[in-house]
């Protein structure tokens, strides 16, 4: 199944309309500031089989089964909040400026060592991951909280 971008559209590659539910793989990776742990991962699989696997020195690994209702719900809402149109990384903040001068300027500003909660989801051969700093976006930071909430009881 290939990505055919559509007539007018960049070169940009676009998820596949059909492919399997084995094919699908939703991952979440947060990763801590230096030295503190707390860091896990979160893996979903349209087989029903999921995850959730601390980074500390001592993993603890939680398995789940899921439902191909709930996979499907998590895809449209990837849908939803147009997942797939957002930016790669929000780990640069921009920020506008008014000079003495009158100048108006932007100036860019990467934030280094800070949380950051990684979300891919993989359809077929076609993968999108959004690094998500301090919950920005706020819908990708949303579906996390509810993916998260799968492994609470």
């Amino acid at each position: 199944m290939s990505n055919i971008a559509e007539a007018g559209d960049d070169a940009t590659p676009r998820p596949p309309e059909q492919y399997r539910l084995a094919d699908v793989s939703i991952t979440i990776r947060h990763q801590t500031s230096r030295g503190i742990p707390g860091g896990y991962q979160i893996a979903l699989h349209g087989d029903g089989t999921a995850y959730l696997q601390n980074t500390d020195a001592n993993p603890v690994k939680t398995e789940l089964h899921n439902s191909t209702a709930a996979i499907i719900e998590l895809l449209n809402d990837f849908y939803r909040i147009h997942f797939f149109d957002l930016a790669d990384t929000y780990a640069k903040k921009k920020q506008v400026l008014l000079r003495d001068d009158g100048l108006v300027a932007t100036t860019v500003m990467k934030m280094a060592d800070v949380d950051s909660k990684k979300l891919c989801v993989q359809l077929a051969d076609y993968q999108k991951c959004v690094t998500i700093i301090n919950n920005e976006p706020a819908e990708a930071s949303q579906l996390i909280a509810k993916i998260e909430k799968l492994f609470r009881h």
